[in-house]
């Protein structure tokens, strides 16, 4: 058994404190996390948030960009920023909290004081547009980017933070004005886990945090999230090697807010669900059947959307085949044709990777700040509930949630 302790802190200003000290580790992280992301921005402003992201670190009312940069190379052994669908957040690694007061008051600095000036603005869209081209060169990613942009009536680019040409002409005023509205302390979370001082840093926390303004807009989900009709998109590969196709299955799931207000098991089954699934194609299309190298699935759940896709590269005269064992392998674990030796590999494999984030402060303070914003849980909570699934309550959610070749909320790819 998994033996985590959470502590909760809230700010009169609505700021969320989530704690998780542990004297046995070596380091402490600080993950710091806002709702708000690229499925909450208007397509015309595509890409808004991740300069967002970007500007954060560029200097504030009270700090140089050079005094920031020089604070968060003595202080930290890790720094970044990341833009997510529904969330935005700042990650932050750290030996010991023992300049704590330095660090939380730099922090509430950078994250609700940065000032967006305009030759700051100019350069940074330089290199979110850089960042943007540089995750096309996977053909996999562009066409999973494809089906995910259809089942979410979003630009592909989206998928990859933003749209370049947007990007390139979107106003100072326009992201500071998103900013503003949105990095507000009711918005937020704050998540620390590793080797700290729990009555310290709720002390640091609040003194540099409470004075920041509690007023709050609730950000809109700008995605679509009815339903889809089925498509089969034919595409041109851009696989420099000729004679491979790419077969991409997209399907939409439920978010958290939707699955748990069912009352059902909300992230474990779709944990379950995508390890059968890539277990099988891994098993069939390459160790049985010879016809991929690699065929994977993948998944993911907001808190108001979610999806499943399903990967494959073969030959291209092995097309009809790889789509054949795909729909084939979806169909059996939709009809319940799971035993309870999978749901084991499937536990076994998913412990392990548990166990590693919370050995790890960096992801765990991570997942906290995640699991938080999404789900309105803890990981240790979400952890519990994976535990205790059950080989019906898998077969029950793969009923629910998957779909096969020309059903709705759906999307087929094929690029060769």
């Amino acid at each position: 058994m998994v033996q985590h302790h959470y502590y909760k802190h809230k700010l009169d200003n609505g700021l969320e404190v989530i704690l998780s000290p542990n004297k046995y580790l070596h380091s402490t992280s600080i993950d710091i996390g806002f709702n708000y992301g690229f499925f909450n921005e208007k397509n015309r402003m595509s890409g808004v948030s991740h300069l967002m992201e970007h500007m954060i670190f560029e200097g504030t009312g009270k700090i140089s960009k050079e005094n920031l940069r020089n604070l968060l190379a003595n202080e930290t052994v890790y720094w970044n920023g990341e833009t997510d669908a529904e969330m935005t957040s700042y990650q932050f690694k750290l030996f010991n909290l023992s300049k704590g007061k330095m660090m939380f008051d730099g922090l509430a600095e950078m994250l609700f004081n940065s000032t967006f000036e305009e030759q700051n603005l100019k350069k940074e869209k330089t290199a979110v547009i850089n960042e943007v081209h540089s995750n096309f060169g996977s053909d996999l990613a562009l066409e999973g980017a494809v089906a995910r942009a259809y089942l979410f009536k979003k630009p592909a680019t989206t998928f990859f933070g933003g749209n370049p040409l947007i990007i390139e002409n979107i106003p100072r005023d326009v992201v500071f004005d998103s900013y503003s509205k949105y990095y507000s302390p009711g918005n937020a979370v704050i998540a620390i886990a590793g080797n700290f001082n729990k009555e310290k840093a709720i002390d640091g926390i609040t003194n540099a945090f409470k004075n920041i303004a509690k007023d709050t807009t609730t950000p809109n989900l700008e995605v679509y999230t009815g339903k889809t009709k089925y498509k089969d998109i034919h595409m041109k590969s851009f696989n420099p090697y000729k004679g491979q196709s790419s077969i991409i299955f997209g399907m939409k799931l439920p978010g958290a807010d939707q699955l748990y207000r069912k009352g059902e098991e909300g992230r474990a089954s779709i944990s379950y669900i995508r390890n059968l699934l890539t277990e099988r194609l891994t098993y069939r299309m390459r160790d049985e059947a010879g016809l991929a190298y690699m065929a994977n699935s993948d998944a993911a759940i907001g808190k108001h959307t979610g999806y499943i896709v399903a990967y494959a590269r073969v030959k291209n005269k092995s097309v009809e085949d790889g789509k054949k064992i795909m729909f084939g392998e979806i169909e059996k674990i939709i009809n319940g044709e799971v035993d309870g030796e999978s749901i084991s590999r499937s536990r076994l494999t998913t412990k392990l990777i548990i166990f590693d984030v919370f050995d790890s402060t960096l992801e765990h303070s991570t997942a906290i700040l995640s699991s938080a914003l999404k789900y309105g849980r803890s990981p240790l909570e979400l952890y519990n509930e994976f535990a205790s699934l059950n080989l019906d309550d898998v077969r029950s959610a793969a009923a629910d949630y998957l779909k096969t070749d020309g059903q709705e909320d759906s999307v087929l790819i094929i690029s060769n």
